[in-house]
């Protein structure tokens, strides 16, 4: 059953500018986690790595109603094999956990842009 559904574009030029102004690393510092960083921060094309997930936190954030007290840090999206997926703490834990909900996230870049959707589903109980 879907829970909850969000979905998030971010440019990669205006993320590209950010990353070159005065102020990334107070953004950088606040939206994404160290292990973020190091990984996008090394890439090639490292604006493209922020932006899928800049886009990922804003669509999880969509798909979960923004609660009160969620942070960017709360979500972070790590390099694994295979599809994306959070690694979460804090409030989105706790309305994950409220919503007995897990998390499916698709991020893709074209065109100038990063995309994600988040699709919340709940978690299926084991049968006995």
């Amino acid at each position: 059953m879907v829970l909850g559904l969000g979905l998030d574009i971010c440019s990669v030029e205006r993320m590209r500018r950010i990353l070159e102004g005065p102020r990334a690393e107070r953004f950088l510092a606040r939206v994404f986690t160290e292990e973020e960083r190091a990984y996008c921060g090394a890439r090639a094309d490292a604006a493209a790595a922020f932006a899928g997930r800049f886009a990922a936190k804003e669509a999880l954030t969509k798909a979960l109603g923004a609660p009160s007290g969620l942070a960017w840090k709360h979500m972070e999206v790590p390099r694994t094999s295979g599809a994306p997926a959070f690694r979460l703490s804090g409030v989105a834990v706790e309305a994950m956990s409220r919503l007995g909900a897990e998390a499916l996230l698709s991020i893709t870049h074209d065109a100038g842009v990063a995309a994600a959707v988040v699709v919340l589903q709940r978690i299926p109980k084991p049968v006995p």
